[in-house]
């Protein structure tokens, strides 16, 4: 019986520390999750301008008009996203959808860095284009990718939709059986990043959101010393925001104020 007990132990122990190296390694592979759609022939922006900035693709709408730059979600492909770019041109706004390194067909990796490196390309292109009057729409892992565009290029006004506060808590919350503070690559604290932002800050979140509870995104609001706004969503979860008439609402007063 005791052999039997200590070959268990062994067993959870190997395991234990075998899947959280495996975590550790595959991080980034668990957090990113493109669709494999191809960029240049997505159907959805076919009116728009293909840019390529040292890497970083994005679709345009123009840049004569106040601009929005859309970071999508981990899942799917800014192809996915026309609903939103369909919203930002009614409230007279153009647009900048970004896709992700390692999305729609690029054969890299996604990883937190060349996430990074694309929102200093978009910054790049930004700048090339003359662009002064920037708004900013982050969901979801996009929220963390739009905060880190603003700490380094602070936009007119910023929308968080199902925000956290940082990659290391999200991790906590889902794997609470490991020290994921010393496993996980915290590249996103956006506390941190909008730690001296200044402009005006709205959340949009589902009250029923079970991948980024909605108590994280009102620690992220609470943290934000600026003018705010806090939508809860009654009844909605991640994934089905926008299935509520009030999420457009919240986004269109947003855009409109």
């Amino acid at each position: 019986m005791k052999k039997r007990n200590l070959r268990a132990l062994l067993f959870f122990v190997v395991f234990y520390v075998g899947f959280g190296i495996y975590l550790t390694i595959n991080q980034e592979k668990v957090i990113y999750q493109p669709f494999a759609q191809d960029f240049d022939s997505c159907r959805a922006f076919a009116d728009a301008e293909k840019v390529n900035q040292a890497g970083t693709r994005m679709y345009v709408s123009g840049t004569s008009n106040p601009v929005v730059v859309l970071y999508h979600g981990n899942a799917g492909s800014a192809c996915d996203r026309r609903f939103y770019a369909d919203t930002f041109l009614q409230a007279g706004y153009d647009f900048v959808i970004v896709e992700y390194a390692g999305y729609s067909n690029d054969p890299a990796a996604p990883s937190h860095e060349r996430t990074k490196a694309d929102v200093k390309n978009v910054i790049a292109f930004l700048v090339e284009r003359g662009v002064s009057d920037v708004t900013i729409v982050g969901e979801s892992i996009g929220a963390g990718v739009g905060s880190y565009h603003a700490s380094l290029s602070p936009p007119e006004k910023l929308l968080l939709i199902t925000p956290f506060t940082d990659l290391a808590t999200i991790a906590r919350e889902r794997f609470w059986f490991y020290p994921t503070s010393l496993l996980v690559d915290n590249a996103f604290d956006n506390i941190e990043n909008l730690n001296n932002y200044e402009g005006p800050v709205t959340v949009i979140h589902g009250e029923e959101d079970n991948l980024i509870p909605i108590r994280l995104g009102r620690v992220l609001y609470e943290s934000i010393n600026t003018e705010k706004e806090f939508i809860e969503i009654v009844g909605a979860g991640h994934n089905d925001l926008f299935r509520y008439e009030e999420s457009f609402r919240g986004l269109e007063d947003f855009l409109n104020k």
